[in-house]
């Protein structure tokens, strides 16, 4: 008796949970999946150092720090630093009018762990600069266009990119050269695990 009992029950699940299965699939239009391991999120400490040069002698250091979630699928980390420079414009009826422009840092940064114990990080850099030629300065052409003495000139640096770091690594990620003073900024990136 408690062997066809237990038959029977076999029998029932064999046929009716696959008929079950079915339905949920049609009901939702997808098959049901094991759930998905997610990978641990780890903490990093980024610094970026913007480093300017004139020469062999260098002029400035300024380093930010952004906070990233390596394998985080949510938001990218962000810095924001800067202020507005006032820039005098007119129009054709030969009004003048102040018109602002951000001048500063934007930084926004994603990481993902590699394979080998290092991260892949993806940084996206913007740097901005305004600086007015004194009243004796001699007037500068870029690219055919001179370069007025009477409004702040702004000077503009981006770059993107992705580079494999490992703990406590530090790498030159990036040189440029102003091609109105000829000064040299080098870009500096360390990635340290937050424990």
């Amino acid at each position: 008796m408690k062997k066809t009992l237990l038959a029977v029950s076999l029998a029932i699940l064999v046929l009716v949970v696959p008929r079950l299965l079915a339905q949920e699939k049609e009901k939702t239009g997808t098959e049901a999946k094991p759930a998905e391991t997610a990978k641990a999120v780890t903490p990093l400490r980024v610094q970026v150092t913007f480093a300017e040069f004139d020469g062999d002698k260098k002029i400035s250091s300024l380093p930010y720090t952004l906070l990233i979630n390596a394998d985080d699928r949510g938001s990218t980390a962000a810095v924001r630093m800067g202020l507005r420079v006032p820039i005098e414009t007119s129009s054709n009826t030969g009004v003048k009018q102040i018109q602002y422009q951000d001048v500063g840092i934007n930084l926004d940064g994603r990481a993902d762990r590699a394979d080998d114990g290092r991260f892949f990080l993806k940084l996206n850099l913007e740097k901005s600069s305004a600086y007015l030629p004194g009243a004796n300065a001699k007037p500068v052409s870029v690219g055919g266009n001179e370069v007025s003495s009477s409004q702040p000139t702004i000077q503009q640096f981006r770059s993107q990119g992705g580079m494999l770091l490992r703990d406590g690594q530090t790498i030159q990620s990036t040189v440029a050269t102003d091609p109105v003073t000829g000064r040299v900024l080098k870009v500096d990136v360390t990635l340290n695990v937050i424990k």
